[in-house]
């Protein structure tokens, strides 16, 4: 599925310039979100003004926006992790909305580059939790209350705390691997519509034609969503690890 709409970008520039690349093509694209999101920031900050126009206007809806959620998820104490929540936020947004791009691919279409991301927002929490309660409050946490049932909540929330990574890196790759395959499925209807002899599927031609921009607009909608729910979810887990109620 990788290039069912034609070469990738990168492919052809490492094939050009570094033959026997051994790094993955989607951590380039990686590496390439991350580029984005650092000129995105500089072009904000470079030319800041009073009054807000251009890149500097969308970076600061977005980071009110995020704000917005650290407010209401953690509260107050929650703004000193507001550069995580926001890079975040960015990275994502960024990487899923590159494979909407023609010759480029979403990164976070590969389960190692998600679960990478997830890790992070699993075991940060734990961190933050130790630093807030302490070891022996963070272990106590493990046990209830009703402490007399701690045999089967340490059971509980140790496989809680395994299936977070699991069930961040597998939500966003579903959604994101759906809208590159619906986009590739369209590019190869397209095409087997239009090199067709069959009258009936010439006529088909146009329908994956048309309906590709629609598809492209439903994954901008995925792509925001995608990169709010995974961000939502790592405010909510370090809440956690900040109030134990």
């Amino acid at each position: 599925m990788e290039e069912i709409e034609g070469p990738l970008f990168l492919t052809l520039l490492v094939k050009r310039f570094w033959p026997g690349c051994p790094i993955p093509v989607d951590l380039l694209f990686m590496w390439l979100a991350v580029l984005l999101v650092m000129v995105f920031a500089l072009t904000a900050a470079i030319r800041c003004r009073l009054k807000p126009a251009g890149a500097q206007n969308a970076f600061e809806m977005i980071l009110d926006a995020v704000s917005d959620f650290t407010l209401k998820f953690i509260g107050k104490d929650g703004f000193r992790f507001l550069p995580l929540f926001f890079t975040l936020f960015l990275v994502i947004l960024f990487s899923n909305l590159l494979g909407l791009i023609p010759g480029f691919k979403s990164p976070t279409a590969n389960l190692n580059i998600n679960a990478g991301m997830a890790l992070v927002v699993a075991v940060f929490p734990q961190y933050v939790a130790i630093r807030h309660r302490g070891l022996p409050g963070y272990l106590k946490s493990f046990c209830g209350p009703p402490y007399w049932l701690a045999p089967l909540f340490i059971i509980i929330r140790v496989i809680e705390q395994l299936a977070r990574p699991l069930s961040l890196t597998m939500r966003l790759f579903g959604n994101i691997m759906a809208k590159e395959i619906l986009l590739g499925i369209l590019v190869y209807l397209t095409t087997i519509f239009f090199f067709s002899n069959d009258i009936a599927s010439r006529l088909l031609f146009p329908v994956p034609f048309l309906m590709r921009p629609l598809v492209i607009l439903l994954g901008v909608l995925v792509s925001v969503i995608q990169a709010l729910v995974f961000t939502s979810l790592a405010m909510i887990y370090v809440g956690e690890a900040i109030h134990e109620h």
